[in-house]
């Protein structure tokens, strides 16, 4: 058994938009995911547009509402809402309205079972 606590994580900056905070929860914890984040955006927040090219990305919206791009198609998420990016996908976030919460994974794709 492992525990993790939000509290006790502290905040690193985001790889591909270094203004940006989360705390990365759990790293290479299970044998396909190698994080677990966690970050709370802000008005006026954006993700600049970025591609993984070895993992998934999936984003559970604890709460608030985001419109991503992803492939440059709109999606918008809110509380409860799970996404799947998958590999090679171009995907940003061109702008938060609304202070959103989200828990984040990244996937390995390597060797998967589809």
């Amino acid at each position: 058994m492992k525990i993790f606590s939000l509290e006790e994580t502290p905040y690193e900056p985001v790889n591909h938009d270094t203004r940006l905070k989360k705390k990365v929860l759990a790293k290479n914890i299970l044998p396909h995911v190698s994080t677990v984040s966690h970050i709370i955006l802000q008005p006026g927040n954006s993700v600049s547009e970025h591609t993984h090219h070895e993992f998934f990305e999936v984003f559970y919206c604890i709460r608030g509402a985001v419109v991503l791009s992803v492939k440059g198609e709109r999606v918008s998420i809110k509380d409860g809402d799970l996404l799947f990016v998958e590999p090679h996908e171009p995907h940003a976030i061109p702008e938060v309205v609304k202070e959103t919460e989200l828990l984040y994974f990244h996937v390995n794709s390597r060797n998967e079972n589809r």
